[in-house]
């Protein structure tokens, strides 16, 4: 779908590393608004988001969004490109997804691959999802599981 189509579907907007954010969410973040927005967002993993370079639905309640710009442009940019280039085309900016489409991506791509320092590591975060991860303890419901099992696929 060309993208000026795209814009006119109105769907919300969400930073390719930001899939990785949402499976590891838990209630804590930078402000009480910046939490009871991400809590409102995963909780319709089936909801469908069109991917953006810039400020997202998330960054929207973002203490470090300054006139919708991100103090820390680089780095998350950073963080953007490394999943883009390892996770592929359903992090492109090409076309609407779900959510848990996205996140399923993230899992197999960058999480079951070993990549998530490398794609985010210097996030402030960072070492808090990495424990999470090696416990096991990421957002499910956000995962396209198996019926059979309750996997995720």
């Amino acid at each position: 779908m060309p993208m000026e189509e795209t814009n006119m579907l109105n769907l919300a907007t969400l930073r390719p590393h930001h899939a990785l954010c949402a499976l590891f969410f838990e209630g804590k973040g930078y402000s009480q608004a910046f939490v009871e927005n991400m809590t409102a967002f995963v909780a319709d993993p089936h909801q469908l988001l069109q991917i953006t370079p810039g400020c997202d639905v998330l960054c929207q309640a973002c203490p470090h969004n300054i006139n919708d710009q991100c103090e820390d442009e680089a780095k998350v940019s950073l963080f953007d490109l490394r999943i883009v280039n390892l996770a592929g085309v359903l992090f492109q900016y090409s076309h609407p997804t779900s959510l848990n489409t996205l996140c399923q991506n993230a899992y197999e791509e960058i999480l079951q691959q070993g990549h998530l320092a490398e794609v985010c590591g210097e996030c402030e975060w960072a070492r808090l999802c990495q424990e999470k991860w090696q416990h096991g303890d990421i957002n499910r419901q956000l995962l396209q599981l198996d019926a059979k099992d309750g996997q995720p696929a």
